[in-house]
């Protein structure tokens, strides 16, 4: 691309004759530098040219030697011609080959000006996606503000919905507390009754087995008595003594029979005490399911409600083992009856 030319001859002109009077050649690269690199390069070394034949023109047509012959001067002015012109040719081949140097240069600044200008076209381009990335991006960050404003309000909401339920825990911990504590001494009063309970069976079992070893010991007694007064009197109470047999055949068989219940109620009574040692060893494992349930009780009220509900299922397993345990004492009381009227019988 050519510049436009702001430059003209007389200014050209004043530079190359200011450059010559200095001893300098004025050259296509200082005249330009003295027109501070304005105007068309064509323009200026044109008007460079021009002033070369201008000049040379103008020496030969004003100079006069006088006193010289005519030819010599001629000659001279030949010589002189010669000269001028191998200069100007010269000079011509000089800036024909800074001109191609210098239009080379030129395309070279205008392939990097292309260059540049795409450079500028996609920067432009950049620019844009950026603004419209930037554009997107404050939109996010205005997304973004009001979320996070939101999410403050919802973070101070549950702040405050925590600290209700921290009251709330601390309330259900205290009520679990209280609720442990009852229970603990309820069961410590359970286990005391039950306690208790076993210790009267016990008593009581023992008190009818030391009975009972006394009863047999007294009807052994009894059987070996009237067989040592009955052996005195063989020849004349033989029937009697045949009755005695009889009776006594009878007394053996009754014996046995209360002997066979006897067993039959140290069987039920074992039986019982069976009952109530799987019912210690529920006992025990519901105790440790509601130590577990209390322990997990902690922060929650549906575990305060079922270790409640597991409080009164261990009174009604306790109920219901005293209802066996009293189950048992009658039926222990029936067969000591039966042995009562057995002895009776007997005697």
């Amino acid at each position: 691309m050519a510049r436009s030319s702001s430059v003209n001859f007389e200014a050209v002109e004043q530079i190359c004759f200011q450059l010559l009077a200095q001893g300098e050649n004025p050259s296509f690269n200082l005249v330009y530098a003295e027109l501070g690199n304005k105007g068309s390069s064509e323009v200026v070394q044109r008007y460079i040219d021009q002033w070369r034949r201008e000049t040379g023109a103008t020496f030969f047509r004003k100079r006069s030697v006088p006193g010289m012959p005519d030819e010599l001067v001629s000659s001279a002015d030949a010589f002189m011609g010669k000269i001028w012109s191998l200069s100007l040719n010269h000079a011509e081949q000089l800036f024909a080959a800074q001109r191609q140097a210098l239009e080379q240069e030129q395309d070279a600044y205008r392939v990097r000006l292309q260059a540049a200008e795409q450079r500028i076209e996609q920067q432009d381009v950049i620019a844009a996606q950026a603004a419209t990335q930037l554009e997107a991006l404050s939109d996010a960050l205005r997304v973004r503000d009001a979320t996070i404003a939101e999410l403050r309000q919802q973070a101070q909401e549950s702040q405050r919905q925590k600290d209700a339920l921290d009251g709330r825990i601390k309330m259900l911990e205290e009520a679990a507390e209280v609720r442990e504590q009852k229970f603990a001494a309820e069961s410590e009063r359970l286990n005391k009754l039950l306690q208790g309970d076993r210790d009267r069976y016990t008593a009581s079992l023992k008190e009818e087995q030391d009975r009972s070893a006394l009863e047999r010991e007294l009807l052994v007694k009894q059987i070996d008595q009237v067989r040592q007064e009955k052996l005195g009197d063989i020849t004349a109470m033989r029937q009697q003594l045949a009755n005695r047999e009889e009776r006594e055949s009878k007394l053996r068989e009754q014996t046995e029979e209360a002997k066979a219940a006897l067993r039959e109620a140290l069987s039920k009574t074992r039986q019982i005490e069976t009952s109530l040692a799987a019912a210690e060893g529920r006992i025990e494992r519901l105790q440790a399911q509601l130590k577990v349930a209390t322990e997990a009780a902690h922060g929650k009220e549906s575990a305060v409600a079922a270790a409640e509900a597991r409080a009164r299922a261990v009174e009604e397993v306790r109920l219901a083992e005293t209802v066996r345990a009293q189950r048992a004492e009658t039926l222990l009381a029936e067969a000591l009856a039966e042995i009562g009227q057995l002895k009776k019988q007997s005697a």
